[in-house]
């Protein structure tokens, strides 16, 4: 935001405040935001349903900040005063990220709420993505032989994270 004072005889008086000054819990919920949409992919069940009510709750706390931002004319006027103002009415304009962050974070919450809602039914990564178990490892690896096995085994051994070479 910005804002200016023009008084007759004296010098027009200038003063500008950012959105991270605003509200800088924004730009840290903006990446929790970020981080658990990209999360949502890895996850599934229980855990995908919880990071989409993260990303609903962080969502909502960025709107509220962007539609009230409540020290704006607070910060302002300790701007103009420090530059010399001694009080007035003084004339703001209103910047475009207010706006953006605003569209950005009810999207961000409409994502969430399908997540929380639909999550749990949608397509997860699929079990060669997740931490081999020793179980898997030893029945698979007793049941052949390193030498035993065929050029398409062994590609297929290295596809599922397993060295085809070692011996049980």
């Amino acid at each position: 935001m910005e804002a200016s004072v023009r008084q007759r005889g004296v010098p027009t008086i200038e003063a500008s405040v950012t959105g991270a000054e605003l509200v800088p819990l924004a730009g840290a919920l903006g990446v929790v935001v970020l981080a658990a949409l990209g999360a949502v992919v890895a996850t599934r069940g229980l855990v995908r349903r919880a990071l989409g009510v993260l990303v609903v709750v962080a969502s909502a706390v960025i709107v509220v900040a962007a539609i009230s931002p409540h020290s704006a004319g607070s910060q302002l006027e300790a701007s103009l005063s420090a530059r010399g103002w001694a009080g007035g009415s003084y004339r703001t304009s209103d910047e475009a990220w207010r706006w953006i962050t605003l569209a950005a974070a009810v999207l961000s919450l409409i994502a969430g709420a399908a997540v929380a809602a639909y999550g749990h039914r949608w397509a997860s990564m699929g079990a060669r993505y997740d931490a081999p178990t020793a179980v898997d490892d030893a029945s698979r690896s007793a049941s052949r032989q390193p030498d035993e096995l065929s050029e398409a085994d062994v590609w297929r051994e290295i596809d599922h994270g397993r060295d085809p070479t070692q011996a049980p």
